[in-house]
């Protein structure tokens, strides 16, 4: 089958990681894949490593920072200047099936029923506001695609609120990932000096506000003044990676600036985008997903728990279908730093968290495995 696959950016992150190992997969099973994504971007290096076929085309990717008067006629031109080539590409390359990766690539759907052809959409996404793209998007998925693939259970629920007519077109497959690759340089302890007795608490994603980089940074100051006034044996330590989304680059400079003006350069460490995760898994004993809006169905709990490391997340979107609480991590408050803390600093005192490192792995590769989500979305393919 000849495949159009669209995409709305070019990172590593996790939609992308998915992305990636969509194509990878169907063009293993003979299905010839024209891929194009919005950008340039390490994710287009790794799609020609693989000898497939990439065009980078402005997509008209929906973002916040359009929502103005001007921002849409903005996107509204570059849909236009985007439809015009890709007609032109399906038509060419004889495209049978418009597959399109995260709900911002809204221009799929359309190409699809003009062309008479089928569309799949694979959602990532639980967008609440602003109101009116919610509907737009739900509009568009009764009347222009054929198959919905929800990468969680709230996923679904979500955009088949008030649409139930939605659910007969919806499959949950759940995202699942072969192991991080191993880095063959130094990992975030060493670099950093961190003591081997230290306890390494993490967080990585795209610097974005509804992410919460800002409350973990809350969390940790509360947890390194409750270490301080209890004198644990274990001194505590944050690493922080990702960079931001664009636009959001102030966001950064707010991270470094908060680091700096607490005087704790020493204890909270800021990477940056890494490449190589494996450098950061390997440094910590505790990743923290501080979730500000309901996040769907996050890459880096299923890859911290290949490696067995508990996982503390806000109490919403896919996280509760990850993870089994008391069992593999626990859940925190959204809005509370002080009971945040509390939970934490629990169970980090306690043997409980040794206990959940089994569990974890145990979870990840029942549950979310690369080999079930591949046959999942095998038969996706051929209906």
């Amino acid at each position: 089958m000849r495949i159009l696959l669209l995409h709305s950016s070019s990172d590593l992150y996790g939609a992308s990681k998915i992305f990636l190992q969509t194509v990878q997969l169907l063009k293993k099973q003979g299905h010839t894949c024209y891929v194009v994504v919005s950008a340039e971007g390490p994710l287009v290096e790794k799609l020609k490593q693989d000898n497939i076929l990439v065009t980078v085309i402005n997509l008209g990717i929906i973002r916040r920072k359009y929502f103005s008067p001007l921002g849409i006629i903005n996107r509204v031109k570059k849909w236009y200047q985007a439809s015009a080539l890709l007609i032109k590409h399906i038509s060419q390359n004889g495209i049978e099936l418009v597959y399109a990766n995260t709900t911002a690539v809204l221009l799929g759907a359309w190409l699809a029923n003009k062309n008479n052809i089928k569309h799949i959409w694979h959602v990532h996404e639980i967008i609440e506001k602003p109101k009116f793209l919610f509907l737009a998007i739900q509009w568009i998925m009764k009347r222009y695609t054929s198959t919905i693939i929800c990468v969680s259970k709230a996923v679904q629920n979500h955009w088949s609120k008030n649409a139930p007519s939605l659910l007969s077109k919806m499959q949950v497959i759940y995202n699942g990932i072969g192991p991080v690759e191993k880095s063959t340089e130094a990992n975030f302890r060493t670099k950093y000096q961190i003591p081997k007795e230290a306890i390494v608490i993490g967080m990585a994603g795209r610097v974005h506000f509804w992410k919460g980089q800002q409350y973990f940074l809350q969390i940790a100051t509360q947890l390194l003044n409750r270490s301080t006034e209890n004198n644990p044996t274990a001194p505590l330590y944050f690493i922080i990676t990702g960079d931001a989304f664009p636009g959001y680059e102030y966001l950064v400079d707010e991270i470094q600036n908060f680091i700096k003006n607490n005087q704790l350069e020493d204890r909270i460490f800021y990477t940056g985008f890494e490449h190589e995760m494996d450098k950061f898994y390997s440094s910590i004993d505790l990743l923290i997903l501080p979730s500000q809006l309901p996040d769907p169905l996050p890459t880096v709990v299923l890859e911290a728990m290949q490696y067995g490391i508990p996982v503390v997340a806000t109490a919403q979107g896919g996280a509760l279908e990850m993870i089994a609480e008391n069992e593999t991590g626990i859940f925190i408050p959204i809005n509370s730093v002080e009971a945040a803390a509390d939970k934490i600093f629990d169970l980090i005192q306690s043997d409980h968290r040794n206990n959940m490192r089994t569990h974890s792995i145990e979870r990840v590769e029942k549950f979310f495995s690369a080999s079930s989500f591949e046959n999942q979305i095998t038969t996706i393919f051929h209906l």
